[in-house]
């Protein structure tokens, strides 16, 4: 398995991985979780990126990475169900840290919603604390939920 940044044609690959991993969220999010216009916006923008895990030519897991002055950011952690619980998430944020710390980040932030329970303690595993709940005011939730907002020095 290989790490690399995504380029345009993986944009479709993305989005299916992604897609099929948050669809656990259906009880609590409207429509997709991502789309393709919005990876290529991400794969076009100045302080984004996307990294992708590649096994024998084929997409396997998926990050978004933006770098915010001194603050890294990953989102979309999403890995094909076919080949989780093998180290390929944790692998992508490793990645995405690195590419931060060499952008010059001192923290790496993330957040989840709080309904995923099951995410708090496979991030804190990982050396990220919960830095604030908020209130989210994203039209894409179906109800209120809270955001947890988490972080790790770099």
């Amino acid at each position: 398995m290989k790490i690399r940044h995504a380029t345009v044609s993986d944009a479709g690959q993305i989005v299916r991985i992604i897609n099929a991993a948050f669809e656990i969220e259906r009880e609590f999010r409207r429509g997709e979780r991502t789309s393709p216009s919005e990876v290529l916006t991400s794969i076009s923008e100045k302080h984004g990126i996307f990294l992708v895990a590649e096994d024998e030519g084929r997409l396997v897991g998926a990050v978004e990475v933006r770098v915010e002055g001194n603050a890294g950011y990953f989102g979309m952690l999403a890995v094909d169900a076919s080949v989780r619980r093998g180290g390929i998430g944790r692998a992508l944020v490793e990645a995405a840290e690195a590419h931060c710390r060499s952008a010059g980040c001192s923290v790496m932030t993330m957040s989840t919603g709080e309904n995923r329970t099951e995410l708090i303690p496979y991030y804190e595993k990982m050396g990220y604390r919960v830095a604030a709940v908020e209130p989210s005011t994203n039209p894409a939730f179906k109800y209120p939920i809270r955001v947890v907002k988490m972080e790790k020095p770099l």
